[in-house]
């Protein structure tokens, strides 16, 4: 099962930009970025099973994690636009929780547990969420589930910010600041 990985090396013997990823993202703008995601997990039949998932344990860290390495994996946007929006697509399912009067944890809460631990906790929780889900209500909402339980067996929970602010407001006035620095372009 160690052996399992790729071997150093391999992917400089695959084709260059063969992946989703390795081409430029379809958005390049946090803004469109919250949009596109906020649109997605709004679709009702994605939702209910969002919710029911979060009200069966995932933690809403999770979640939002999943759902931004998702995007990034197939080429929706880049690592850097899921740092900067990922606080605001947290409270956004945690606000849409919240109106749904769901149960919802915001982490496992556990600071003794491993990162790897958390990770395979949040795995059995999907897994378990999509096996108690009936076969009737199979639909794009129980494949956004499996997409996030191939996301989370891959992803750093490190990216996550962890001063996470309590209003959307204070995220959007941080996404509209001009850029400063030396390699910002200047007016």
């Amino acid at each position: 099962m160690i052996l399992d990985g790729p071997i150093p090396g391999q992917s400089l013997t695959k084709t260059p930009r063969n992946a989703l990823y390795e081409r430029p993202p379809e958005i390049a703008d946090p803004n469109e970025a919250v949009l596109y995601h906020m649109q997605r997990i709004s679709e009702p039949e994605r939702l209910d099973n969002l919710l029911y998932t979060l009200e069966y344990g995932l933690p809403i860290k999770h979640a939002t994690q999943a759902a931004l390495t998702v995007a990034v994996g197939r080429g929706i946007h880049s690592i850097d636009i899921s740092l900067i929006i990922a606080p605001v697509i947290h409270s956004f399912i945690k606000t849409t929780a919240e109106e749904a009067g769901i149960n919802y944890k915001e982490d496992f809460g556990d600071s003794s547990i491993s990162e790897e631990v958390e990770r395979k906790k949040a795995v059995a929780l999907l897994k378990r969420s999509i096996k108690e889900t009936p076969e009737e209500e199979m639909d794009a909402g129980t494949d956004m589930l499996e997409s996030f339980v191939e996301a989370t067996r891959d992803m750093s929970l490190e990216d996550i910010p962890s001063d996470i602010p309590e209003e959307v407001s204070d995220v959007a006035e941080a996404i509209k600041e001009k850029p400063r620095g030396l390699m910002s372009k200047g007016e």
